[in-house]
């Protein structure tokens, strides 16, 4: 009769070192495009920090989420005020009914290439140009506090 020996256990190599796999949530990479954006512009995380919100000038709010493909998707409701133009969308940037999705992107993209990315992908949709926007007037820095949103240049003295 010869002796077996069992296999070893298998050990998870994250299960002491959670976070290790992926060093950066979805939130994070909305937080940071928000940073790219500049003035006008801020980020939200979602539960768990597996969904996130960038905010601008705008109506629209666009939200970050993987879809069911495992796409970075950018999802947003282009509200008539905002008058979004046709756009061009960056190499890389394809849409699709309620958004965008970054092609083929992953973690081992790093945080900064996916927020230039997803960045790229907002200013294209939204036609954003920060010289439409006021951001000095009282008026407008109040509408900011109160609403999360400078006005265009010119609306601070309809009101």
């Amino acid at each position: 009769m010869t002796a077996t020996t069992a296999p070893a256990p298998y050990v998870d190599p994250f299960v002491d070192h959670p976070g290790v796999e992926y060093p950066f949530s979805i939130s994070d990479i909305a937080r940071a495009t928000a940073r790219l954006l500049g003035t006008g512009w801020t980020a939200d995380s979602g539960y768990w920090g597996v969904t996130g919100k960038v905010f601008g000038p705008y109506v629209a709010e666009f939200g970050f989420l993987v879809d069911h493909e495992g796409d970075l998707c950018i999802v947003f409701d282009p509200i008539e005020d905002d008058d979004f133009p046709a756009a061009t969308l960056p190499d890389g940037v394809r849409d699709f009914d309620g958004g965008v999705f970054l092609v083929e992107a992953s973690a081992l993209d790093g945080l900064d290439d996916l927020a230039e990315r997803a960045a790229a992908a907002i200013l294209a949709v939204s036609g954003y140009d920060p010289a439409d926007f006021d951001f000095e007037s009282s008026a407008s820095r109040q509408h900011h506090v109160d609403t999360g949103r400078y006005l265009r240049k010119g609306e601070a003295e309809e009101a």
